[in-house]
């Protein structure tokens, strides 16, 4: 059962990277980022291309989950990749999750911060991973839940000076029966 899980996540992240890597762009949408407890920035499988623009963070959630320094724009300057949940931590380091969470990950540019999700997760969590495909520097975002699977790529466009957000796998109507841990 192992090896057909991992199979299956090899046989998407190679879908992933051949998408990516397509010639030819389709028309980006402006969507507005909005900075609210029920609103986040999600699309939905019509809206392939999401521009993303640098924009100031009202409040951040409590708890820094995850940080790195990585060059994602490609200027040869390493950018903060910061990811924020809003779950308290006990004495010892241990995450106190609820139903769900107010989850925030953020790239900082000098004094430009760029939200790349900004939204509720309920009973589930956020992951990412840092590439190069070709030259390209990317951002990998998988948001998982007892209820979704959305798989996402984020990259710098420096004509837009923001990043491009692709939605690659979003279905609908998912009930999960197991994952690893």
């Amino acid at each position: 059962m192992k090896s057909i899980r991992a199979l299956f996540l090899f046989a998407l992240m190679l879908a992933l990277l051949a998408s990516c890597q397509q010639a030819g762009k389709q028309e980006i949408q402006e969507k507005e980022v909005k900075t609210s407890d029920t609103e986040g920035l999600e699309t939905d499988n019509d809206d392939p291309e999401v521009s993303i623009k640098a924009k100031e963070i009202e409040s951040y959630p409590i708890s820094l989950y995850d940080q790195v320094e990585f060059d994602i724009d490609g200027d040869g300057e390493p950018e903060n990749i910061e990811m924020y949940v809003n779950a308290e931590q006990d004495g010892e380091g241990k995450y106190l999750w609820d139903d769900g969470q107010d989850w925030l990950l953020v790239v900082k540019d000098g004094d430009k911060t760029y939200p790349l999700f900004e939204g509720w997760v309920q009973i589930g969590k956020l992951s990412f991973w840092l590439i190069e495909s070709g030259e390209t520097p990317m951002l990998i975002l998988l948001k998982t839940g007892t209820a979704e699977f959305t798989l996402q790529t984020f990259t710098f466009e420096e004509k837009t000076q923001g990043f491009i957000q692709r939605t690659h796998f979003n279905p609908e109507n998912v009930n999960f029966w197991y994952g690893t841990k």
